[in-house]
C-alpha cells in the first residue's frame, strides 16, 4: 500500500559528512540530464539542497574562525 504521505527525517552530522554531502550535491547538479530525463522539480530541489548545505558550510566555518580568534586573544 502506497502512501502520498511523506515522511521527515532527522540525521546527526558532522563537519565532514556536510561536506561531502555538499560536494555529492553539486556533482549531480553538474550532471543532472535534464528535462525531461528527469523531472524539473529534482533540479529545483537539488538547487535548494546546495543552498543549505553551502549555508552550513558558512556556518562552520564561522564557528571555526570566531574559535580561533578566541583561542588567540589575550587573556
Amino acid at each position: 500500500m502506497e502512501s502520498d504521505q511523506e515522511h521527515g527525517f532527522s540525521i546527526e552530522l558532522y563537519d565532514d559528512d556536510v561536506r561531502t554531502l555538499y560536494y555529492a550535491i553539486c556533482e549531480a547538479i553538474r550532471v543532472w540530464p535534464g528535462s525531461p530525463a528527469r523531472p524539473v522539480e529534482e533540479q529545483e530541489h537539488l538547487w535548494d539542497l546546495r543552498q543549505n548545505f553551502y549555508r552550513m558550510i558558512l556556518e562552520m566555518s564561522y564557528e571555526a574562525t570566531a574559535k580561533r580568534n578566541e583561542d588567540e586573544s589575550p587573556s
